[in-house]
């Protein structure tokens, strides 16, 4: 589920899982890379819990954080919350409440009935819901997330008019363990369509109907996600995306996929429904249904919709960067810098970048090198890289005696997709 689902879920703003993220607590289970949607597992709900009844029992996330790493430890756990017991006598009442729910005591209580209707899917009742309708839908919903199933289906209702007994009945489907790579065929030949112009991203919905009823279960598209997107003539790509008639083609650099639209006319605007093969479609999941809307027909061009940066600066000399750099680890803000973290070489995109006299430099990413004053060049605090006329900052931080430099890393996302930088972290060679 997204962030801002899970957020609602468990009952918190966006800006404490950022927070917890950063801290080490609760980490998305992935990371779309071409919408910036953050997406968690339904069975870290609990987790959450607990760190919502240990932050109310008066532990420091630098406590949680180690009790964490001890879950399945039970006597380290009561140990921990006796001592916290000892220090903050007012906070027992929390405290007692933090023990039931580490040690896995604790009643959903949701009027939840399964029925199987066969291997693949089933529908969920519930019994007892509440007067207003919207409300029941969440619940249920949240039901059926929470259990790490996905929608399929409108709600469907059942029962006598003006009755309370009304059941409320959605089709859904578990969803696998693990995410399967997108490999689709996007070698396919063009073909025109009257779709040419700027298209704004309204939401993503579980199923179609959910747009017309404006019931919005899976959430409005955040500020870390795409605000629009382009359709270039003649189907030229830009970032991640491309197209032909009936599809929006995807590749985003670890899937490619087709994606299947249908345009149509409502009130008054022009409206897209893209079969989006995104988080839940990888799980074993159906495609969502992300919406857009026609803003102009306005024919853009690549270079034209592309954000660049002010890359005339003059050479200040910098005599502390000078040497080879290789890459150890990614991180999506400057917060994130830890030393000691390391990620795998095969990972890492931007593998190396050689500082050498007079602003030259030479970078490898992936199997590819980039070299020459005329695709880019380093200034005193700046890459300077003009082939995608990005001007990269950069700093130095000793640790321990070692220096890390971090760098500002300008993708696509940047360039075309709205987002903050990114930053890579060297170690000298």
């Amino acid at each position: 589920m997204q962030i801002g689902e899970f957020a609602e879920i468990c009952e918190t703003k966006i800006s404490v899982l950022r927070h917890y993220d950063k801290e080490g607590l609760i980490t998305p289970d992935f990371i779309d890379r071409f919408t910036g949607y953050r997406y968690y597992r339904a069975e870290q709900i609990g987790i959450f819990k607990k760190i919502t009844a240990l932050k109310k029992a008066g532990f420091s996330l630098k406590e949680i954080k180690s009790i964490l790493s001890e879950a399945d430890n039970v006597p380290i756990i009561l140990d921990q919350i006796s001592k916290k017991k000892d220090e903050i006598t007012s906070l027992l009442s929390n405290l007692e409440e933090a023990k039931m729910i580490m040690l896995g005591v604790e009643n959903m209580g949701v009027p939840i009935v399964f029925e199987d209707k066969n291997d693949l899917q089933m529908t969920l009742t519930v019994e007892n819901p509440i007067s207003d309708f919207r409300k029941s839908c969440a619940l249920l919903e949240e039901a059926a997330k929470s259990q790490d199933y996905q929608r399929i289906s409108y709600f469907k209702t059942f029962g006598e008019p003006n009755s309370n007994e009304i059941d409320i009945v959605i089709d859904i489907l578990k969803l696998n363990s693990e995410m399967k790579k997108l490999n689709d065929d996007i070698n396919i030949s063009f073909e025109n369509d009257d779709v040419v112009g700027k298209w704004e991203v309204v939401s993503e919905y579980a199923v179609k109907d959910d747009f017309y009823a404006e019931i919005n279960t899976i959430g409005t598209i955040y500020g870390d996600a795409i605000k629009e997107i382009y359709f270039l003539p003649g189907g030229e790509s830009y970032w991640c995306y491309g197209w032909t008639k009936n599809y929006l083609i995807c590749d985003t650099g670890d899937g490619t996929s087709l994606n299947s639209y249908e345009v149509e006319n409502y009130n008054g605007e022009r409206y897209m429904f893209v079969q989006n093969k995104s988080y839940y479609y990888r799980r074993g999941g159906k495609p969502t249904v992300l919406v857009l809307r026609q803003i102009d027909k306005v024919e853009y061009t690549k270079q034209g919709i592309a954000r660049e940066d002010d890359i005339n600066i003059p050479f200040v000399d910098d005599k502390h960067i000078l040497g080879k750099w290789n890459a150890v680890s990614y991180i999506r803000s400057k917060e994130e810098f830890d030393s000691e973290k390391r990620d795998d070489s095969d990972f890492l995109y931007f593998k190396n970048i050689d500082f050498l006299e007079n602003g030259q430099c030479i970078s490898q990413y992936d199997n590819e090198i980039i070299a020459g004053d005329d695709m880019q060049t380093w200034t005193k605090g700046f890459v300077l890289r003009k082939w995608n006329s990005t001007a990269c900052a950069y700093e130095i931080h000793q640790v321990n005696g070692v220096d890390h430099l971090i760098m500002e890393w300008k993708s696509g996302d940047y360039r075309w997709g709205g987002f903050d930088t990114d930053y890579y972290v060297f170690v000298r060679d």
